[in-house]
């Protein structure tokens, strides 16, 4: 009867080993399966998105159109040459002379390029000179664009950019006053309408002299 009873002792605790070898693999597999689930976690599926931005710089330039005739270029100094009607070639005591300047911002037929807008501010680039220049009198004003400058439109406007009776010695100052607007790639014009006279009461030592002035047209993006 023992031996049977120590058999069976034998086969209770092989069965309680192998019990616990089950708990053991079972949990190193579930640990396994964990594991191999955390780690899936971290990969992912990807996507980017991209934007790209090129900026280009414009350019200023602006043109000049003297007595009506074509619009082009004339960026240094002393110019194209003004005309006045009545001619202001052999003037005398009460004569006064008018001509235009149109201006507009370049365009690829007058300056190569569209140009970005801007203004525009007259002023004397140089003091008038000649023993004539002291006894002349002139006056600027703005007129409507594609009108011409005579004496009818010149009393009609009320832009005043240089008050008559301003002796042609007295520089233009580039001022608030005097800034005016160009729209972009020759959209706007500006007509400048110019007087210039020698009053009635000259004195007779103006005779056969002459005087001679530069006006600059200075654009600028602002």
């Amino acid at each position: 009867m023992t031996a049977p009873r120590a058999d069976v002792r034998r086969e209770r605790v092989r069965r309680r080993r192998r019990r616990g070898w089950l708990r053991i693999r079972a949990v190193l597999a579930g640990g396994l399966v964990l594991g191999i689930g955390s780690a899936a976690t971290l990969a992912a599926w990807t996507d980017n998105e991209y934007s790209t931005a090129t900026v280009t710089s414009g350019r200023f330039g602006i043109v000049g159109s003297m007595n009506g005739g074509a619009f082009t270029d004339h960026a240094t100094s002393p110019g194209a040459t003004l005309t006045f009607s009545p001619a202001l070639g052999a003037v005398y005591p009460g004569v006064t002379g008018y001509t235009g300047v149109q201006l507009r911002s370049a365009t690829t037929a007058t300056g190569g390029f569209d140009s970005v807008p801007g203004v525009v501010r007259m002023q004397t680039s140089t003091a008038a000179t000649g023993p004539l220049a002291a006894a002349l009198l002139y006056a600027v004003r703005i007129i409507p664009a594609g009108s011409t400058c005579t004496a009818t439109t010149f009393a009609a406007s009320s832009t005043i950019i240089v008050a008559d009776g301003t002796a042609l010695t007295t520089a233009v100052a580039a001022s608030g006053v005097n800034t005016q607007t160009l729209q972009a790639a020759g959209a706007s014009t500006l007509n400048y309408c110019i007087q210039v006279g020698l009053p009635a009461t000259a004195a007779d030592d103006t005779q056969n002299l002459t005087a001679t002035v530069t006006w600059q047209f200075a654009g600028s993006t602002s």
